[in-house]
């Protein structure tokens, strides 16, 4: 591969970096009928399919790119610790 053809390569890297993509992060999930979420009020409490401590996923633009850990940073904000990364697709 020349220089010139690296260099071109880079360059629509480089093109693309700036482009926004949603980042979602989910915790757990839960299913339950919506006859019981409309009766839910103030202080409702709903279990998730996770414990503490177990990894949550990653998600850019819908598709499953990593899983993590939850951690809180110094400002008190909830931040997400990447502990495995896909390479082809996690299951």
């Amino acid at each position: 591969m020349s220089d010139s053809t690296s260099l071109l390569g880079e360059d629509r890297i480089a093109s693309v970096l700036d482009i926004p993509v949603t980042l979602m992060v989910v915790l757990g999930e839960k299913i339950l009928p919506l006859g019981k979420l409309y009766a839910m009020g103030r202080g409702s409490i709903i279990e998730l399919d996770r414990k503490v401590g177990e990894p949550v996923e990653i998600y850019v633009n819908d598709r499953l790119v990593a899983r993590g850990e939850v951690q809180i940073t110094d400002e008190g904000r909830l931040a997400i610790s990447m502990t495995e990364i896909a390479s082809g697709g996690l299951a």
